[in-house]
């Protein structure tokens, strides 16, 4: 899956991955105004909904994933929506990132000394809304358009930019300051973690639990009024970063010490 690989797809544009990735980046940010429209419920499970309709049914066509194959399973295993399997240690993992992300952000909050506990940060419509960032966006960034880099890059290159491209779909180019630019600069340390962990396991699902369960209660535990802006967002970088090396450590230290069968064959592939 590098530059020079020569493969013929089944499909025209699958034959030229630069332009697929930018139709599939442009079209992908588009959806999202779907989520903009008037109501509460409604905008976001549409926007969900329509994601996962572009992700599962039209992607494997238009752009002539897997490798010329037909096959659903075969596009879940090119994108690595399977194999999820073990799935106690996928789960498990997930789960014990988000508590280290979550845990180095509350951290920091109790350092400014003004952390409120407030379960009115995590209502229920953040859990509807998590949906679509925990699974949609990790099956576009670790799943299609880092197969897609991957066609054009050697593997390090494709980490690289579809990282990149995660963290520059968060930027407001409207309201940019030091603050965003930072905040954006963690998105992207952030989405190395995914990716590393994606290809270490072999699975999407790891990650997929991990952003879900990180970006449902990171208000929870970063929730610190009155505190002075620059010790917050001083401390809250700072552990954070912190937890993303250690993240990195635990997810090499979990998936060596409870392999899959295949699993690291598939990494190594990767």
């Amino acid at each position: 899956m590098t530059s020079t690989n020569q493969t013929q797809y089944n499909a025209k544009l699958a034959n030229y991955p630069r332009l697929a990735i930018v139709l599939t980046a442009v079209t992908y940010l588009l959806l999202g105004y779907l989520e903009r429209l008037p109501g509460t419920i409604l905008p976001p499970l549409l926007y969900f909904f329509a994601l996962g309709v572009l992700a599962l049914f039209l992607m494997p066509y238009v752009i002539g994933l897997p490798k010329g194959r037909k096959s659903f399973q075969d596009y879940c295993r090119d994108i690595r929506l399977l194999p999820v399997t073990p799935l106690g240690r996928n789960i498990l993992l997930g789960l014990l990132l988000a508590a280290l992300t979550l845990s180095g952000i509350f951290l920091a909050s109790l350092l400014t000394g003004h952390f409120v506990f407030d379960l009115s940060t995590v209502p229920a419509l953040r859990w509807v809304k998590g949906l679509t960032r925990g699974i949609w966006e990790e099956v576009f960034f670790r799943g299609i358009i880092l197969v897609l880099f991957m066609r054009v890059f050697s593997l390090r290159k494709a980490v690289f930019f579809s990282t990149f491209l995660f963290a520059a779909v968060h930027l407001n180019p409207v309201a940019i300051n030091l603050e965003m630019i930072v905040d954006v600069v963690s998105i992207f340390f952030m989405g190395l973690l995914f990716t590393y962990l994606v290809l270490k396991t072999g699975s999407l699902l790891p990650t997929i639990v991990f952003h879900y369960a990180h970006n449902n209660f990171v208000l929870l535990v970063h929730n610190t009024p009155g505190a002075d802006e620059t010790l917050a967002s001083a401390s809250l970088y700072a552990t954070l970063w912190i937890a993303l090396v250690l993240g990195a450590v635990l997810t090499k230290y979990v998936v060596e010490h409870w392999p899959m069968n295949g699993s690291k064959i598939l990494a190594a592939q990767s």
